[in-house]
């Protein structure tokens, strides 16, 4: 008898619940870089439909990978084969019609760090809606970068569309002495070839980060580095000068963002830009840039940890941040979504899921329709490792309760499942393995009542039969890029 008709027995007759869905992946880290844009949202007259790039680790043998959901992701299936031979390349996706241009290159944990490689290159790839066929399929990539030298690197590389229809490919570049380089390249033929432009940054000491994004009518690209005492950067351009214009270097505000690349980003549709980052003192703040400037920090989460990251979601002209909050005792996380007022101030939020283990490296749309779902993926980490899996939540803005911002550690609570949450996702059952369709472990409404954390003793019974998460420290755990 499998796992998931056991629960089913064991939860006959309890209270249905919306299902929880997963992709299984080989560690918590399968979405960094925090900056990206893991998954978008394609309108189609058939329907919406959400993409994911994932990076599953080599699970099942299986390496960087593009899925799908028809249904607001209640579901999940294998789309295509991004790049099956690397373990750590990961993706930046932007949408284009009904078509998704992508760039893919390394990303590696912070303690292995970015060695020299042949391999290490940078490519862009289309993925074409085919009507007939109701599917995307894959165009040949195109090399954008390419090195040359077992002691260089390309790496994190990023993706923007600007309002004439170039495509614009971002990168930072491991020299032969270690320094690194931001490096930019354009496409003015819709991808088939791209010109390297002149650097936009030399000699960053440490591993570079940022964020490349379309502001409307202009281009900007925001860095900061490993440093941990690097201030943030900034260069723009306007879409109506020659490809080689750029402001010069500019100041974005003295404080640098974690890692570089621990931010989310989202233009406000004005011209401007919201910014969510995590400080070098592990703080997530918000910046918004007006147009011209930066403004003032305000502070989204008062306590610091390594492990806290963002996700910025734009529905409409309102603003809400995924992110994950330690435990107080440190055996694992929070996980929430919380609304952010035009200025930043953090407003009403909701709990969506409490986890034993790591938790973290959200993933969600950078701009959504009012009214839809507000939806992300989370990293979840067990400390058994036997069912590490990105988990996928979905809620209603109108879900939100005002309530005090939680700024502060809320306390652990007894339990060790993923529970205390009504919306799509969380984890508390083992992914199922086929890489066809990848669904809820959870098909009928007692089984949807297990995984989606309700509580009871036969929901807790059931739970502990698919695993237990154990606790542990958060901080004994391995830190992972970019933390």
């Amino acid at each position: 008898m499998g796992w998931a008709a056991l629960t089913g027995l064991l939860l006959a007759g309890m209270t249905a619940a919306t299902p929880p869905t997963a992709i299984p992946v080989r560690g918590g880290n399968a979405l960094t870089l925090p900056a990206h844009r893991h998954i978008v949202r394609v309108s189609r007259s058939e329907g919406s439909v959400l993409l994911t790039a994932v990076q599953q680790g080599g699970q099942d043998g299986h390496g960087l990978r593009l899925f799908r959901s028809d249904n607001g992701g209640g579901s999940w299936k294998l789309e295509g084969v991004i790049r099956d031979g690397s373990t750590y390349d990961r993706a930046d996706l932007v949408v284009v019609g009904k078509d998704v241009a992508l760039v893919y290159a390394v990303e590696t944990p912070d303690s292995q760090g970015i060695g020299g490689s042949t391999s290490r290159d940078v490519y862009f790839q289309w993925w074409r809606y085919s009507a007939s066929k109701n599917r995307w399929l894959p165009d040949t990539p195109v090399r954008v970068f390419d090195s040359t030298s077992s002691s260089t690197a390309y790496y994190r590389a990023e993706l923007a569309r600007d309002s004439k229809g170039r495509l614009w490919v971002q990168a930072f570049f491991r020299e032969k002495d270690a320094s690194n380089t931001l490096v930019i390249s354009v496409s003015s033929d819709g991808g088939s070839t791209f010109r390297t432009q002149s650097a936009l940054a030399r000699d960053i000491s440490k591993r570079g980060g940022g964020r490349l994004i379309s502001l409307g009518s202009r281009l900007m690209m925001l860095w900061s580095s490993h440093d941990g005492r690097d201030t943030t950067h900034y260069r723009i351009r306007d879409d109506s000068a020659s490809v080689s214009s750029w402001s010069s270097t500019r100041t974005a505000f003295s404080d640098g963002i974690y890692h570089g690349a621990a931010m989310s980003a989202v233009a406000d549709g004005n011209g401007g830009l919201h910014l969510v980052y995590k400080d070098n003192s592990e703080r997530l703040m918000y910046r918004r840039f007006n147009g011209s400037s930066f403004g003032s920090a305000v502070k989204v989460l008062e306590d610091g940890d390594w492990a806290t990251q963002p996700a910025l979601v734009r529905s409409g002209s309102s603003l809400y941040v995924f992110y994950n909050q330690p435990r107080s005792d440190g055996s694992g996380y929070r996980l929430w979504v919380r609304a952010l007022s035009s200025s930043g101030k953090p407003g009403a939020g909701k709990e969506l899921a409490s986890v034993s283990g790591f938790a973290g490296y959200p993933a969600a749309p950078d701009v959504l329709p009012s009214g839809v779902p507000l939806v992300c993926f989370f990293g979840i980490e067990p400390s058994s490792g036997s069912s590490y899996r990105l988990s996928f939540f979905s809620t209603s803005a109108s879900s939100l309760k005002s309530q005090a911002v939680a700024a502060k550690q809320a306390p652990a609570d007894d339990g060790q499942d993923v529970h205390g949450f009504t919306a799509t996702g969380g984890s508390g059952f083992e992914p199922p393995q086929d890489p066809g369709t990848l669904v809820s472990a959870a098909a009928s409404p007692s089984q949807q009542a297990m995984a989606a954390g309700c509580g009871g003793a036969s929901a807790m019974l059931a739970v502990g039969v698919t695993f237990i998460l154990m606790e542990w420290g958060r901080r004994r755990r391995t830190r992972v890029l970019p933390g």
